[in-house]
């Protein structure tokens, strides 16, 4: 999804509420035919636009929560399906069942599951001249881990001879393990669809073509500089706010 940093959104906001008050002092001086240019609406969007920020970073603690969560659950696992692995080759099971096994194993390994950046951090940071570094991983890698390591479990809970002394090898722990991964991941996919809906009702109501806070605010300004003239005292009440499009 495109955007700005974070910052660029919030300061679109701070600065029509500027002009919304700059304009405020011009009186009946400042009318506008377009509706969308008056004082009344200019306040009313700006009210909604910071609504709409806030909605975005409201829903972005839980997500990063969740991946955090996720991180910590996922942590380990192939440790852990190695030492189950070798556990099996000391019990007496077959070969053909111990090649098994580390094949599955093998797949669980697969990508290392890491956390990416979403769009909006990786903008704050390079705002902030700072490189976002990342191994970019998706959701479907993390859902991969889970479907290997489910199928690792079955395969080694039928096995007879697998009975390991370590409490975090044994069958039961390791669909506990399991069953964890599966809600940590399940709950990043639902605090996911949360900000990403904050995220494109931001985006329409800062950045829809004409009704959007930044092209209103930019008409306003241009209304002013048609009616007083961009050298006018009035003019330069305003002409310094900034309004960045989305990128």
């Amino acid at each position: 999804m495109k955007t700005n940093s974070k910052t660029g959104h919030h300061e679109n906001v701070t600065n029509l509420n500027v002009l919304s008050t700059r304009v405020a002092t011009l009186g009946e001086a400042y009318k506008p035919t377009n509706e969308l240019l008056t004082v009344l609406n200019l306040n009313a969007t700006c009210t909604n636009g910071q609504s709409a920020n806030d909605a975005v970073d409201a829903a972005e603690v839980p997500l990063k929560n969740a991946r955090s969560g996720r991180v910590i659950s996922f942590n380990g696992l192939d440790t852990l399906t190695s030492r189950s692995v070798n556990a099996l080759a000391v019990s007496g099971a077959s070969e053909q069942t111990i090649e098994q096994a580390k094949a599955l194993a093998r797949d669980v390994h697969g990508k290392r599951a890491s956390e990416i950046l979403t769009d909006e951090e990786i903008a704050a940071a390079k705002a902030e001249g700072k490189e976002a570094r990342q191994v970019i991983v998706h959701n479907a890698s993390f859902s991969s881990k889970i479907t290997n390591f489910g199928k690792y479990n079955l395969f080694i809970s039928a096995e007879p001879k697998y009975n390991p002394n370590e409490a975090d090898l044994k069958p039961a722990a390791l669909k506990a393990k399991l069953d964890d991964m599966t809600a940590k991941n399940a709950a990043v996919l639902t605090s996911e669809t949360a900000y990403n809906t904050a995220l494109d009702n931001r985006n329409k109501v800062l950045y829809a073509e004409n009704t959007g806070l930044v092209d209103i605010a930019l008409s306003a300004k241009l209304y002013v500089k048609s009616a007083f003239g961009s050298t006018s005292p009035e003019y330069k009440l305003i002409s310094d706010l900034v309004f960045t499009k989305l990128a």
